[in-house]
């Protein structure tokens, strides 16, 4: 879907847990929306709503959720997901790999501009990644996310202590009330 209007609103209809809206709107009709609880941490920071929408659909892109028999009865990796183009001049193609507990999740490859901003975005979605961890029990994972090519070979890997100094980063920021 090519993303043409992208609207945020708030939902106080459901009185005891009010709702900050994102719907991205495409060409031809389309339409996602993502719902989002703590509105209070987003409210009047639009530009944080829309990146923790898009970490949530990153995010959903990993569920178990089978089309069919054989989807069901997969490794999880679909080898209908066809690539038609590897490379071109605006970008490349590149797969993310999550953790999920001990093992991982592969989802289907998406064009980046670059290596640079599919890392930009592979931090920015660790350090959501980082609240499903417990880093004071067991063993620290070595990663969090990596970042193949479309050939399969690992470009890049985001480890717990990179998203974590991210987070720091982050909430630097907005104490301080830069938001840039």
């Amino acid at each position: 879907m090519q993303v043409t209007w992208t609207e945020i609103e708030q939902d106080l209809s459901a009185e005891a847990y009010p709702i900050l809206r994102v719907m991205f709107k495409g060409e031809g009709g389309e339409c996602v929306i993502v719902d989002m609880a703590d509105v209070d941490a987003l409210a009047g920071d639009e530009e944080a709503a829309i990146e923790r929408a898009k970490a949530v659909l990153v995010r959903t892109a990993t569920f178990d959720t089978a089309v069919n028999d054989y989807d069901a009865q997969s490794n999880g990796n679909f080898d209908q997901v066809t690539k038609t183009q590897v490379t071109d001049r605006d970008g490349g193609i590149y797969v993310f790999e999550y953790r999920d507990g001990d093992g991982s999740r592969r989802v289907p490859p998406s064009m980046m501009p670059s290596l640079e901003a599919a890392r930009e975005e592979a931090l920015r979605c660790a350090v959501e990644l980082l609240a499903d961890f417990d880093l004071n029990t067991g063993p620290i994972p070595d990663w969090l996310i990596r970042i193949y090519d479309g050939h399969g070979n690992l470009l890049a890997v985001v480890d717990v202590h990179q998203a974590d100094a991210a987070r720091q980063t982050a909430d630097r920021k907005a104490d301080s009330g830069d938001g840039s």
